[in-house]
């Protein structure tokens, strides 16, 4: 008989889809839970939709309507619930998101020491407001978990520092979806992609960008997401191309494929979406040593740098944005890394930590 997984989560809908679809490939029967609004897709309800439809494949998927303070909010909840628990799921697994709304945690029918939790990020990143109560209710569902899932060895050990948690940590991967490797540019271009938050750093590419082009002239940057851009002279440059909000799915091949490689010049990360979707595209990744990002760089595949460095920053990039060659290979390497951490391969690993960890 086939495993019944129930996956909850608020955000972080897209690694849920991508992990229900491997789950759903090794075999497993999954029902997918999450709120109902599509904030992670820009608003964009019909591409929440067609993410989900085309990455939870096989996957039965429930949506909490409402918001927790709504009146008659704990209607749908407790139906959810007792449709559920009908279902005899085998193993529930939460993302830390689900302190948005607790009514997911008690839907999906989290038991203390039976339930697995992703952690994606063990620690606030640096200019990030803080929000306490969450704080605490995460602290909570981290000391009541069976089995806490990370991304990284350093997110496992800020994680076993920071919260101390009771359960066995395991490192899974994030999950890559099927590698669309396309032909390098023929101009040089590097591409800054994300939401546009001072700890990930882009004043820093700014500063390295005139020693980029000291040394290769017609050298492009492309800065695409939603957030506040610094204010630097840079970016009056002809050169830089500057797509302010939010990217659509469907924008991403001709983002990453017009890019020669992508750069994370961050001041902290605990890993980075932006970085799968790099290994993705099978593009070279220019990266700073903090967090989990020098495990997301194949060896090989990329460069790294010491953070808050433009100098170290600029002399890695024109490296790779000087030498066609040397770019060609590294998003070889890239490309073939990328597969070992297919959605397959990262719910097969969590599959075996579910068995090796939650009571049944």
């Amino acid at each position: 008989m086939s495993e019944r997984v129930v996956l909850a989560c608020d955000w972080f809908l897209r690694y849920c889809a991508g992990l229900a679809g491997g789950l759903h490939e090794e075999g497993a029967e999954v029902t997918l839970l999450s709120r109902a609004h599509a904030e992670e897709f820009g608003g964009d309800e019909a591409a929440r939709r067609d993410y989900v439809e085309r990455h939870a494949h096989g996957a039965r998927r429930i949506e909490l309507p409402g918001r927790v303070r709504d009146a008659g909010a704990l209607v749908p909840m407790a139906r959810i619930a007792r449709s559920l628990r009908d279902w005899r799921p085998d193993f529930v697994h939460l993302q830390d998101s689900v302190p948005n709304d607790w009514r997911l945690v008690w839907a999906a029918g989290a038991r203390p020491r039976r339930y697995a939790l992703t952690v994606h990020d063990p620690v606030t990143h640096p200019g990030t407001r803080r929000r306490p109560l969450k704080e605490q209710v995460q602290r909570l569902l981290v000391l009541g978990a069976g089995v806490v899932f990370v991304h990284a060895e350093s997110a496992r050990d800020q994680l076993l520092d920071v919260w101390a948690p009771r359960a066995p940590v395991v490192v899974v991967p994030h999950g890559v979806e099927e590698v669309e490797q396309r032909p390098l540019p023929e101009r040089p271009t590097v591409l800054f992609f994300g939401i546009l938050h001072p700890h990930k750093g882009l004043d820093v590419l700014l500063e390295a960008m005139p020693a980029v082009w000291e040394r290769v002239p017609q050298a492009r940057l492309v800065v695409a997401g939603a957030g506040p851009l610094p204010d630097h002279p840079v970016l009056e440059d002809a050169r830089v191309t500057v797509e302010r909000g939010h990217v659509p799915d469907a924008e991403l091949p001709r983002l990453f494929g017009d890019a020669t490689c992508v750069a994370l010049p961050y001041r902290a990360a605990s890993q980075s979406g932006v970085g799968s979707l790099a290994r993705r595209f099978a593009r070279p990744i220019v990266a700073t040593r903090v967090g989990g990002l020098p495990e997301l760089v194949t060896p090989g595949g990329g460069r790294l740098v010491a953070p808050e460095d433009p100098t170290a920053l600029a002399a890695a990039l024109a490296e790779v944005l000087g030498d066609p060659r040397l770019a060609g290979e590294m998003s070889a390497k890239t490309a073939r890394a990328a597969g070992e951490a297919s959605w397959r391969n990262v719910a097969r690993l969590t599959l075996s930590a579910y068995r090796e960890h939650l009571r049944r």
